[in-house]
């Protein structure tokens, strides 16, 4: 009996724990079914806010666009508009504020997408609220064409009424880009990448114009006489004989601002301002040991430098030294931006009785002028003509502002347009625009790259020179220098036995050749390691202008002959950004201050 009491007994405990470990396991089933049910339904909520996050961002990236042709057409749908914005921006900033986007931007492969778009959203909804409201309302009340000159006059009232609104657009967008700054949509899922790119590249251009638009409507009070009447040389630059900034200054022209009313006085070529005989301002260390003298000394030599800050400087001692007029700034275009302006303005007649318009301005003020007349002085005239008539029509306020205004800003995106005052604090807001000119410091992670070209025989022959540059990141190196390689493509378009005046004036260099350099620069605080020319290694001489290592090759071109220059170099340590190529802007359309991949990301 014992023994069968000893067997039941440890039968029971047997059964007790089998119902406990079964309990246990039924409860564990339980939960994890639970948990999954919660996991799957928070997946469930998070794929459908996600879904429609995107097709918000999708759409406020259109109403963006549209916005922006409604402000600058002066539509009054422009509010609307602004309102759907808002409401676009605001529910996916809604929907990506919350604890399942946080839990989401911590997960393995998805994470760096999740966090992409609540950023993308949170910077948009930013906008929405801060930048384009008061940049509507301005536009609503303030006809845009106010801003264009009427009988040489800009209305200074008009620019002073949009100061803030401007000044908050750019804090707000200056925000949103630095937010968005480390985002690459490439890296994104492939339905994120075009949505997330476009608003990223429309903020940037935002910002851009935000930026130049602030300082315009502080400065321009000042600038333009509202505190004292200004003086400004207008130097043309003449791409037929090129230089590092575009060619040499063959015209000037002295510009009166006073209470916002501009006036042309006195004209001249660089024949009425001789070379010097002795240089007008001291050249630096560096300076003297890329150029020579006639930086200081020659006002067609002026541009060597691809600093116009710098050049503007020594053009306007020459100005007070050679003409004893003392000028407030300096502002550089070229026949090229003369022709951009003309497409809004249309044609103008000049003294001679020609005309100019868009389609042959470049023609007819870069070669042809040189074919049909070899007097120096007829040739300065007809420059000369052309500037007063284009300004005339220009500060007259004829023809479509918008498309004048669209030529300024093409002008000044290809290097064509710019501008230096001898006001300190003007030239630094200055230098925050695109207008500046100025050549790039090592101050920040981007390493720039300069491609510059100068004619060495004082011809006009760069009327048929056509070059393509481009730039390539090609590793990534330790202390995050970058090995980068540049390659110029040249080509003579120039057709035999072009006369002298055209060709070179030397009598040594034959019938339509060119003799140009190349001036190449490096990043700050990088180096040159290779030089090729058409793959031939070139000995490899470096100088340092402004902290850059610089070396130069000269080369000939023959009619219809190609050539290729090619550059390898390394870049500062730590310069881990996008590459940046800078060049001489020439007769062609160009794209300039190019970026381009980095190796480093």
């Amino acid at each position: 009996m014992e023994l069968l009491d000893r067997v039941r007994t440890r039968a029971r405990r047997t059964r007790r724990r089998i119902r406990r470990w079964y309990r246990r396991q039924g409860t564990r089933r339980v939960v994890v079914m639970g948990v999954a049910a919660v996991l799957a339904l928070g997946l469930l909520v998070f794929t459908y806010q996600a879904l429609r996050t995107t097709s918000d961002l999708r759409r406020a990236a259109q109403q963006s666009t549209l916005l922006q042709e409604q402000v600058i057409t002066g539509d009054a749908a422009a509010r609307r508009t602004l309102d759907e914005l808002r409401a676009s921006t605001a529910s996916a900033e809604s929907r990506t504020d919350g604890v399942l986007w946080s839990i989401g931007s911590l997960l393995p492969v998805v994470g760096d997408n999740v966090e992409a778009v609540r950023t993308v959203s949170a910077a948009l909804d930013l906008v929405a609220r801060e930048a384009l409201p008061p940049v509507v309302e301005v536009s609503a009340r303030v006809d845009l064409d106010a801003f264009s000159p009427r009988d040489g006059t800009v209305d200074l009232a008009n620019v002073e009424a949009i100061a803030p609104a401007v000044a908050a657009a750019d804090a707000a967008l200056t925000k949103a880009r630095a937010d968005l700054a480390g985002i690459d949509p490439t890296d994104l899922l492939a339905p994120l990448r075009r949505p997330v790119g476009t608003i990223k590249d429309q903020v940037v251009r935002a910002q851009e114009a935000a930026a130049s638009s602030d300082v315009a409507a502080r400065l321009m009070p000042t600038m333009l006489g509202g505190s004292g009447t200004r003086r400004y040389l207008l130097v043309i630059q003449n791409n037929a004989e090129v230089r590092a900034t575009g060619g040499i200054v063959g015209s000037y022209a002295v510009i009166t601002a006073k209470n916002g009313r501009l006036t042309m006085g006195e004209q001249g070529s660089n024949l009425d301002l001789k070379q010097f005989d002795d240089p007008v301002l001291p050249m630096t260390k560096d300076e003297t040991s890329v150029f020579t003298d006639q930086l200081v000394r020659d006002l067609r030599d002026v541009n060597v430098t691809p600093d116009f800050p710098r050049s503007g400087e020594i053009a306007r001692t020459m100005a007070k030294d050679g003409l004893g007029v003392d000028v407030d700034g300096v502002l550089s275009v070229d026949p090229v931006a003369m022709s951009y302006l003309l497409a809004g303005t249309g044609p103008v007649t000049l003294e001679s009785g020609a005309t100019l318009d868009q389609g042959t301005a470049v023609e007819q003020l870069l070669n042809r002028v040189y074919l049909t007349s070899t007097d120096l002085l007829a040739q300065d005239d007809f420059y000369e003509s052309a500037a007063r008539s284009i300004f005339d029509v220009v500060t007259s306020g004829d023809g479509q502002t918008r498309t004048v205004i669209g030529g300024l800003v093409r002008a000044a995106d290809e290097n064509r347009l710019m501008l230096w005052s001898r006001h300190p604090g003007e030239q630094a807001a200055i230098a925050r625009t695109g207008v500046s000119g100025a050549f790039p410091r090592g101050d920040d992670r981007t390493p720039h790259v300069g491609v510059y070209f100068g004619d060495t025989t004082a011809s006009k022959m760069e009327y048929y020179f056509d070059f393509t540059t481009l730039a390539t990141s090609r590793r990534c190196l330790a202390d995050g220098r970058q090995l980068i390689t540049v390659t110029a493509d040249v080509v003579s378009n120039a057709p035999r036995s072009l006369p002298r005046g055209v060709s070179s004036i030397d009598a040594d260099v034959p019938l339509s050749q060119m003799r140009l350099l190349a001036w190449l620069y490096a990043p700050s605080g990088g180096r040159f390691t290779d030089i090729r020319l058409d793959g031939k290694p070139q000995v490899v001489t470096t100088a340092s202008l402004d902290g850059r290592a610089e070396t130069s090759v000269p080369f000939t071109l023959d009619p219809g002959q190609r050539r290729r220059l090619t550059a390898t170099m390394v870049s500062g340590p730590g310069q881990e950004g996008d590459p940046v190529l800078s060049t001489t802007p020439g007769v062609q359309t160009i794209r300039n201050d190019v970026a381009v991949p980095s190796a480093c990301r």
